[in-house]
């Protein structure tokens, strides 16, 4: 009966145009209202996060077979480190041959074909020869060049660089080695491949890593996961390397319940691949938590009951459900903020009295 009394009292002494909702503390005991902290990350018991180090997706190069051969040498074992440019196999390939002798026929017919073009076109512009004349001319000489092109773009492919192009059509040398070199700075991770194997073609020979480009990756429980956020800093547990949480799956793995949660350090020195390291959520840039019952529904919006002088004001919040209990707030809320944790269905009548409904 108090209870009644005392809410019909709150219903008739609130004013539609207040901003705020007038609430003593008698009223709160009375009503069971009970008011907390928003929770930080660290409070949450979820501070320290457990990363595996690996290569980033454009850090890591596999090299293989581009043509049919034999390995016939290797410069490099695992671990070595290679600077881009070294050499790493050779594969001798009689299609590598092949592949050459038509580079350098396709290139002198290209020539032999420009050399009739130019001659043609200024006999068509001085009208000594018919047009059919002239457009079979350049049919001829857009066909060599496109063929020319293609066998380039063929040893490009199959390991060549602009300076071993430059060299084969300045001396004409054919060989039946290919020399495949590293692409960056990296670290040899694997060579698989040894000496005289036969290579029919796609064969892995040399896995590298660069190990400027690291990323750090968990596999989280979905409530753990929550308690994150994309752009959150993390420091490292045993020293001062600092990293940025740049992705959350939302995707769930069906069978482990877990999602999967990356990160990029500012820098690599001393991370190392297949490192397992120990990182901490900075504090300040706290993930902030709130008990689900302090979260209601106001005119279809998240509400929370925020304490102000004489009484709570509702704030309009961004939250993220999780399966631990507390909802992640995204937006609306400050560290150091108090909210209504109990009694929050009392509170939403009074907004509702006030000329609110629920959306």
């Amino acid at each position: 009966m108090i209870y009644r009394a005392a809410l019909s009292l709150l219903f008739l002494t609130t004013s539609a145009a207040a901003a705020s909702l007038a609430v003593s503390p008698q009223e709160r005991d009375l009503l069971g209202i009970t008011v907390e902290p928003v929770m930080s990350l660290a409070e949450a018991g979820t501070g320290s996060l457990s990363m595996r180090v690996t290569f980033s997706p454009d850090g890591e190069w596999a090299i293989k077979t581009p043509l049919p051969g034999i390995l016939s040498r290797t410069f490099v074992q695992e671990g070595d480190r290679v600077q881009a440019g070294d050499p790493l196999v050779i594969v001798r390939s009689p299609d590598f041959v092949d592949l050459q002798r038509d580079f350098l026929k396709s290139r002198a017919e290209a020539r032999l074909a420009e050399a009739a073009w130019k001659r043609d076109q200024k006999l068509h512009e001085a009208g000594s020869i018919a047009e059919r004349r002239w457009q079979e001319t350049r049919y001829q000489h857009e066909l060599a060049t496109a063929e020319y092109a293609g066998f380039k773009g063929q040893l490009l492919l199959a390991g060549y660089g602009e300076k071993d192009l430059d060299k084969l059509s300045g001396d004409s040398v054919i060989s039946p080695d290919l020399t495949l070199r590293a692409p960056a700075n990296a670290i040899v991770l694997e060579r698989p491949a040894m000496l005289g194997d036969q290579l029919d073609g796609s064969e892995l020979l040399v896995r590298l890593g660069e190990p400027d480009k690291l990323v750090l990756e968990a596999i989280l429980s979905k409530s753990a996961a929550a308690h994150l956020r994309e752009g959150a800093r993390i420091r490292l547990a045993d020293g001062d390397s600092q990293a940025v949480i740049v992705f959350i799956s939302s995707v769930l793995d069906p069978v482990s319940q877990t999602v999967r949660v990356r990160a990029i350090p500012d820098s690599s020195d001393g991370l190392s691949a297949g490192q397992l390291t120990s990182w901490t959520v900075l504090s300040d840039q706290p993930v902030l938590l709130v008990p689900s019952a302090a979260v209601v529904k106001l005119e279809g919006e998240d509400v929370v009951y925020l304490e102000v002088p004489g009484g709570f004001e509702p704030r309009r919040v961004e939250v993220r459900s999780t399966t631990g209990g507390a909802w992640v707030v995204l937006d609306g809320l400050g560290p150091q903020d108090r909210i209504a944790v109990t009694g929050t269905v009392v509170l939403k009548g009074m907004s509702m009295g006030m000329g609110g409904g629920d959306g």
